[in-house]
């Protein structure tokens, strides 16, 4: 059983018809499947997210800048725009589209690096067709690592508040997210219990920007569950928002862009989102945030049995919705429902855009959320 959930964790994201294994296809040639195409998103993406998802909010505008400034219809840029959009040594960027209503307030955090956070995070990854990996549940514990100490040289210590935050989120639990009468297969059960011990490293900026995510399985644990390690790191990095350096208040929105490479795709993505202040209640603050995400280039490179196949995007659609709470003194958000998915239309090795029938749909699905262990209970 063990080896079946390393399979669906594994399970291909793309490939072509002579050339199956590890770029294996998951969904036949075809249309993307049901649901309604996404709208081509133009001008500023974060103003027009905001604007369109927000009732009651601003007023109608015209996004600032032209066209030209709007990602590409097909969801897929290429390489000179997405540096044009993101040069690579910017980590990320953040525009302020409005500060919101009165009283504001700066945000940023508060964290007793001697403090510990836990979550529940249930956590689904589907890849593919209907079928795909049952929703896990993880208990996470969260804390900060012990900075590193003072240099013996005499030379000057970093400026105090300048560097990040080392977190070490440690997966304290796993099991599935439902179980049928008597629990699951012991065979599952034990390779889902050896994921206990393993971690995720990161930095938390002052600014709460989270990066440089380094997932470590346990000693013991599948090798075929990296997959689902990575997304559980996917999942807290989507839902820590970075924060601006300006007071804000309810209402308020930003866009900020950065690059990511998407679980279980291994497709390198520009991610656009876009963070609304809903409420403020003391230091919790409620936030939603609406992702675009669209392919930096139009090669994807991925492993084969005779060696590397390089596959053409022709297209991407990727959108994801979530609401979240956030205080200072926390590491992650403390409850959480978010959901994050992408399509790609895949083109094998030797074929046109135009063969329609050689043509692959690729599909990952992102779902998380998050609580307390007594709220979970």
């Amino acid at each position: 059983m063990a080896s079946m959930l390393a399979a669906v964790a594994l399970a291909g994201l793309a490939g072509c018809e002579g050339d199956k294994g590890k770029a294996q296809v998951a969904v036949d040639a075809g249309a993307l499947d049901a649901g309604p195409a996404l709208p081509v998103v133009g001008g500023k993406l974060g103003a027009a997210l905001a604007e369109a998802a927000a009732p009651g909010g601003p007023e109608k505008r015209s996004p600032p800048g032209s066209a030209a400034d709007g990602p590409p219809e097909n969801g897929v840029f290429s390489p000179q725009a997405a540096l044009a959009a993101l040069p690579k040594d910017v980590p990320y960027k953040l525009e302020v589209i409005d500060d919101g209503s009165e009283p504001r307030a700066r945000l940023a955090p508060k964290i007793d690096p001697k403090s510990e956070q836990k979550l529940t995070i249930t956590l689904g990854l589907r890849m593919g067709g209907p079928q795909g990996m049952p929703n896990l549940d993880f208990g996470v514990s969260l804390k900060a690592e012990k900075p590193a100490d003072p240099p013996k040289d005499g030379a000057a210590a970093p400026a105090a508040g300048a560097a990040p935050t080392k977190v070490t989120a440690k997966v304290t639990s796993a099991t599935l997210a439902s179980m049928s009468v008597g629990g699951p297969p012991k065979e599952l059960a034990d390779a889902l219990a050896k994921l206990k011990g393993s971690s995720l490293r990161y930095d938390l900026s002052p600014a709460n920007v989270a990066s440089n995510y380094r997932p470590e399985l346990a000693k013991d644990a599948d090798p075929g569950l990296q997959p689902v390690l990575a997304a559980l790191g996917e999942a807290i990095a989507l839902l820590t928002p970075p924060l601006p350096d300006k007071p804000v208040g309810a209402g308020a929105y930003w866009m900020v862009a950065d690059r990511v490479v998407v679980s279980g795709a291994q497709l390198p993505v520009l991610r656009y989102r876009v963070f609304k202040i809903e409420k403020v209640e003391g230091d919790l603050v409620s936030f939603s945030v609406d992702t675009r995400q669209y392919a930096e280039g139009a090669d994807l490179k991925l492993p084969g049995p005779n060696g590397e196949v390089t596959l053409t995007i022709d297209r991407v659609d990727s959108s994801g919705k979530g609401t979240f709470t956030w205080s200072p003194s926390s590491y992650a958000p403390g409850t959480a429902d978010a959901s994050q998915r992408l399509q790609a239309l895949l083109v094998p090795p030797g074929a046109s855009a135009q063969q329609a029938a050689q043509r692959s749909v690729a599909q990952v699905e992102l779902t998380a959320k998050f609580a307390t262990p007594a709220a979970a209970q």
